[in-house]
């Protein structure tokens, strides 16, 4: 994917970068991601955010102004839905989505602080932006046992959707940080059926 190799390409040059920046106000920064997607689908007849998958990947931004700075992300997500585990009992639906996400945000940064290196950055960072995601397989186990997506034939999935999403970072240090995500399709996933995701992130950031 030449997408994926151009992103990590600019995280290298971001890097570089950085290291003539340690003592200013960072222009490019680069962060690594790691968390999970608690999601649930509307239109499968179950309910509650129940299905737990990875959301890893890597982000770059650039700083637009004092407060105001652009990123985008490139991620794995692991996405669907899924009956509440109840004791002594199975699962008799569950929806596995496996995503390449591209997500492209704006952010607002507040609450300056600077550190004993004499290094500033700021603690909460609001944001809001789209995301590109295309499907790379999954499959979905219910009491007719378990189909591929490729295979569905009748209102099979899109290979490709957007997203809409807000969230908010707090750094604890200038380099670690947890980001909170709310995010949700306009559109649904599957043809002539509603099929409707949506999904609350939670993820560990080390940004360089």
């Amino acid at each position: 994917m030449k997408i994926t190799a151009y992103f990590f390409l600019f995280l290298l040059l971001c890097n570089i970068q950085l290291f003539a920046q340690e003592s200013e106000v960072r222009t490019f920064n680069a962060t690594i991601i790691a968390g999970i997607n608690a999601s649930q689908i509307d239109g499968d007849f179950t309910a509650g955010y129940n299905k737990i998958g990875l959301n890893v990947g890597a982000k770059a931004g650039i700083l637009l102004a004092k407060r105001w700075e652009t990123g985008f992300e490139i991620l794995f997500s692991q996405q669907g839905a899924q009956e509440p585990l109840i004791k002594g009992q199975p699962r008799n639906f569950k929806c596995h989505l496996n995503y390449i996400s591209v997500p492209v945000l704006i952010h607002f940064k507040d609450w300056t602080v600077v550190n004993a290196q004499n290094q500033s950055y700021q603690r909460f960072w609001f944001g809001a932006g789209i995301s590109y995601n295309r499907l790379m397989g999954g499959f979905i186990d219910d009491l007719n046992g378990k189909i591929y997506v490729s295979d569905i034939t009748a209102s099979p999935f899109l290979k490709n959707h957007v997203t809409l999403l807000g969230d908010v970072n707090f750094y604890f240090t200038r380099n670690w940080g947890v980001n909170l995500r709310y995010e949700r399709a306009p559109m649904n996933i599957r043809k002539q059926m509603l099929y409707n995701p949506h999904m609350i992130v939670f993820r560990a950031l080390f940004t360089f």
